[in-house]
């Protein structure tokens, strides 16, 4: 309980030039009951103004009271160390506990005292407010900073999802490129080859022939025994360089298919001379050997 009263009250302390006006401040402290009556204690009185000394002992302090003959170099240099945003520091004025005899009335040493702590105090509450202010202005700075954090959080996910949707981009780009070398590889030479029309074999039979088509399959298979370059025909169709092509090799094929069907009995009785005594008979499974008659076999 005593530990949690003494963090409720204003911590001063007093600095003073030497020892015998330390205990007359002790002495002036003790009369005007400070603790009791105002909620204030003076921890410490510092009889000396040797500045590391007073650093140590005054660190931690709510109020300072320095004691020197008003605003004098002393005061000045120490207030100047000492001075933070956490405590407030005041002027305990020597001019005015001194009497006409130069000696030191202890009536005005503890209205001194207290006048100091008083002016100090005022001054404290209102360093107070400022700090209560930069609290406030700090709290909403670290709001905003933390809704920063988890936007900035929130990209780093965000750029994380993209940086992997990209590696899996880059993968399918590199598949897809792979793919269409393997493909420009084996279609390297296309533009190369001649590329072939196709035409109607009917119609074009009709166009240039001026009759009907009776027989395809024979024009297929003499096309697939000779194997021309550059001709394909079936399906009812011929595929050539030009058109020009394609009825040169269907004249070529008609003009064949018309010697062997008009030759064949010819060449089946030169082949078979008739005898004086036998009459010659024409064999249906005589092989000619026309190349003509027999490469659609």
């Amino acid at each position: 309980m005593e530990n949690e009263n003494h963090e409720t009250k204003i911590d001063v302390r007093i600095i003073v030039s030497g020892l015998d006006i330390a205990q007359l401040v002790s002495k002036a402290v003790n009369n005007i009951q400070l603790e009791r009556d105002y909620n204030i204690i003076v921890s410490s009185i510092i009889p000396t103004v040797e500045l590391d000394i007073v650093k140590k002992v005054a660190s931690g302090a709510d109020i300072l009271l320095i004691g020197g003959y008003g605003h004098d170099e002393t005061y000045n240099i120490l207030f100047n160390e000492l001075k933070n945003d956490f405590n407030h520091i005041g002027l305990f004025d020597y001019n005015r506990i001194i009497i006409e005899d130069e000696s030191i009335d202890f009536r005005l040493a503890e209205k001194e005292i207290l006048n100091s702590i008083i002016r100090s105090t005022l001054s404290y509450s209102l360093n107070l407010v400022n700090i209560h202010t930069l609290e406030n202005k700090l709290m909403n700075v670290t709001h905003n900073y933390n809704n920063l954090l988890d936007d900035y959080n929130q990209l780093i996910k965000e750029s994380e999802v993209l940086t992997q949707e990209n590696k899996e981009l880059r993968e399918d780009i590199g598949e897809i490129k792979s793919d269409f070398d393997a493909f420009k590889l084996r279609y390297e030479d296309i533009y190369k080859k001649e590329i072939l029309e196709i035409f109607n074999l009917y119609a074009l039979w009709q166009d240039v022939f001026k009759q009907d088509l009776d027989d395809e399959e024979r024009i297929v298979i003499a096309t697939n025994k000779f194997k021309p370059d550059n001709i394909l025909v079936g399906q009812g169709y011929i595929a050539a360089e030009s058109r020009s092509k394609a009825i040169e090799w269907l004249k070529i094929i008609r003009t064949a298919l018309i010697f062997v069907d008009n030759n064949v009995n010819d060449f089946i009785n030169e082949l078979n001379p008739p005898s004086e005594n036998k009459v010659p008979e024409v064999r249906d499974d005589y092989d000619i050997t026309s190349t003509f008659e027999n490469f659609w076999d």
